[in-house]
């Protein structure tokens, strides 16, 4: 199947490359062949033909103003998660570099209350959404997940926007903006977790 693929392909492009005129006054038929341009400089081969057709070399991932938007974004999205994970597991390891930040603000165990007039669930919000919309103004956990979404949802935005690549891009970016999620969250969350006092 594939030899008469080729074969099929062969002709058509041999016969695309020239056209037939015929004179019906004498028996005579002309053939005027395009003319062809083969440069090897560039070390691709380009082909000019009537019709002007270029044919270049396939588009390479690179490191452009877009990615580093979005590699910050994502980096700063993990950040904020690995923020929220020390918060919530490595306590202690924040107050001894912070010995003087306020446990009622950045400690979930406490400041889950912040939501509520005078900290107290039966009395119901502090302020209007303080428990839906606005939570994130309550406390550092809820900030840092408001954090943690903006950024990827700003990155996604962005990323949207770009033109349809060739699918390797796709699989590097992944690998690139994981690569970025966890260089953000590892420097955070193992740098306070090695200050947890023993």
């Amino acid at each position: 199947m594939k030899l008469a693929l080729t074969a099929v392909l062969l002709f058509c492009i041999t016969a695309s490359h020239c056209q037939v005129t015929a004179d019906n006054t004498n028996d005579n038929t002309s053939f005027d062949q395009a003319t062809f341009s083969h440069s090897f400089k560039s070390k691709k081969l380009t082909t000019f033909t009537a019709g002007e057709i270029k044919i270049g070399e396939p588009q390479r991932w690179k490191l452009n103003g877009n990615k580093l938007w979005t590699g910050g974004l994502i980096l700063l999205s993990g950040a904020a998660k690995g923020f929220n994970e020390t918060l919530e597991f490595n306590w202690h390891g924040f107050a001894a570099v912070f010995p003087k930040a306020s446990p009622q603000w950045f400690w979930p165990q406490k400041s889950f209350t912040n939501k509520y007039k005078d900290n107290d669930p039966e009395k119901g919000a502090k302020f209007p959404l303080s428990t839906s919309a606005l939570v994130f103004l309550t406390d550092q956990y809820h900030l840092n997940n408001f954090i943690q979404r903006s950024a990827i949802t700003a990155a996604l935005v962005i990323k949207i926007g770009e033109k349809k690549k060739p699918f390797k891009h796709y699989v590097f970016d992944a690998l690139y903006h994981t690569a970025a999620y966890q260089a953000g969250f590892c420097g955070v969350y193992y740098y306070f977790k090695s200050r947890v006092p023993k």
